[in-house]
């Protein structure tokens, strides 16, 4: 008996069982399907961020005290200090941060919420990869003005103005040192990221108009774009003498490089995805035992035929790989309805926090072959107990 013959009996035993092939794939389906669905989430997951990341300054540092230091006050971060370090020739951008929670009044005036106030420049825009909806980014003259302007996002937006076209209305905001009314100039595309980690709603100002606010020359960090990713590390070095040198001080400022922080964001994502799928996994061997039990039912149910094909000169190599190709047939069947279900599973769930999943080829062919491994693995004793039934018993069976 050939593959082709072998495939059509095979295929002809399972059609004549077709609840029972059902269920015994329904181990293996769902197997499948939650390796695939996790995986497609993680790997989704894993390009949002990353491509957050890369929007947001991967080529990126920030530059802060260190913590635990004897700090002075002449040793903080103040505007000066960026100005500063835009003369590094590798700075792309530059950008002070001052940051301070708060709170905005919405559309009900008896309503408000929680925002991250952000003091920056006009660089910052670049620095964090903002994309701008309507309106404008903060400018230069805002900051020499210490202006009362706000770049806020458009689901924001939304919430304090409804309907209406936001730029030039006024938001009303809140802070510990008293209250305080901006001009909304700008809104700019929220994150898909902040909503899917509940981030906090950030809102951008001049950092000199919230220094003069809060009475604070100084600074919580700053942020440089780099033109040579290749030179980062030792754009970091230097940009932290150049700091040393400037208040005389000897290494007491931090410059992280944000690509290290995206690697590290990387290798959790695909620590856990790769855990979760494993855990998912473990239902594959369920599937495989329930592959076996099946076959072991086949095979006494067809000893009898078994011996019918022995007397007319099937080889025990023929019956075992007939047997053998059954059970390859139903757990690749099984796999490939898992595979269709994972994706589309991993589409709805995607489309329900927000994360477009991403299915490789690599995924599916490897599920495939893990699937089609299950089923030889699995089939093989019940095969090898078909083939060993000597033909004279069998015939007796009934």
């Amino acid at each position: 008996m050939n593959l082709l013959e072998s495939f059509i009996s095979a295929a002809t035993s399972l059609s004549g069982n077709k609840m029972r092939s059902v269920l015994t794939m329904l181990g293996i389906i769902i197997g499948i399907s939650a390796v695939i669905m996790i995986t497609s989430i993680g790997q989704g997951l894993q390009a949002a961020v990353n491509g957050q990341f890369s929007k947001m300054g991967a080529a990126g540092l920030e530059v802060s005290v260190k913590l635990g230091e004897h700090v002075t006050s002449k040793d903080l971060l103040t505007v000066a200090d960026a100005a500063l370090l835009e003369t590094h020739p590798n700075a792309e951008s530059v950008s002070p941060m001052l940051a301070m929670t708060g709170r905005a009044r919405l559309q009900n005036p008896s309503e408000t919420d929680s925002l991250y106030y952000v003091g920056c420049n006009g660089s910052f825009k670049d620095v964090y990869g903002l994309d701008m909806l309507e309106g404008r980014f903060l400018a230069r003259q805002d900051l020499e003005n210490n202006a009362s302007v706000i770049v806020i996002d458009s689901n924001l937006a939304k919430r304090m103005f409804g309907q209406a076209d936001p730029i030039g209305l006024t938001l009303h905001a809140s802070f510990s040192f008293g209250n305080m009314d901006f001009t909304v100039v700008g809104t700019y595309k929220p994150t898909d990221l902040g909503s899917l980690f509940q981030m906090p709603t950030f809102a951008y100002i001049p950092v000199t108009t919230l220094q003069k606010a809060y009475g604070r020359s100084y600074l919580d960090s700053i942020y440089v774009n780099v033109k040579d990713r290749s030179a980062i590390e030792r754009t970091a070095v230097e940009l932290s003498k150049l700091l040393s040198m400037r208040h005389n001080n000897d290494g007491k400022y931090n410059v992280a490089n944000m690509l290290k922080g995206m690697d590290s964001v990387n290798t959790v994502l695909g620590g856990v995805t790769t855990f979760v799928s494993l855990v998912a996994a473990i239902s594959l061997f369920v599937g495989g035992i329930g592959v076996m039990n099946i076959m072991l039912v086949t095979v006494t149910e067809r000893t009898h035929e078994i011996g019918i094909r022995k007397s007319l000169g099937a080889t025990d190599g023929n019956i075992r790989f007939q047997f053998l190709v059954e059970a390859v047939i139903l757990a690749a069947m099984g796999g490939l309805i898992g595979i269709v279900a994972g994706y589309c599973g991993g589409m709805a769930l995607g489309g329900a926090i927000n994360v477009q999943p991403s299915v490789s080829v690599t995924t599916v062919a490897f599920t495939v072959f893990i699937s089609s491994m299950v089923g030889i693995v699995f089939g093989v004793y019940p095969a090898s107990k078909a083939a060993k039934l000597d033909p004279i018993e069998a015939l007796r069976h009934e």
